[in-house]
């Protein structure tokens, strides 16, 4: 996830499927934050209630890849 090595500044070596991102040192202000970097992408519309309900980077991609399924 480019969005997280680039904008929230997270090790490369840290991200991972199964990773947390409170455990990357993202907190609620990163679901916040990442909701609107998300709003750009007009076939990824997620909500801040589904980004929050994600517990691992697998779950968050698997959001994205979910919408974006649904926009074609």
């Amino acid at each position: 996830m480019k969005i997280l090595t680039d904008r929230f500044q997270v090790r490369p070596e840290l991200v991972s499927p199964e990773a947390r991102p409170t455990a990357l040192g993202l907190d609620s202000l990163f679901v916040v934050e990442l909701s609107f970097v998300l709003e750009g992408d007009p076939g990824v519309q997620i909500s801040f209630d589904e980004l929050a309900g994600a517990g691992t980077l697998a779950e968050i991609a698997q959001l994205m890849q979910n919408k974006q399924d649904a926009s074609v």
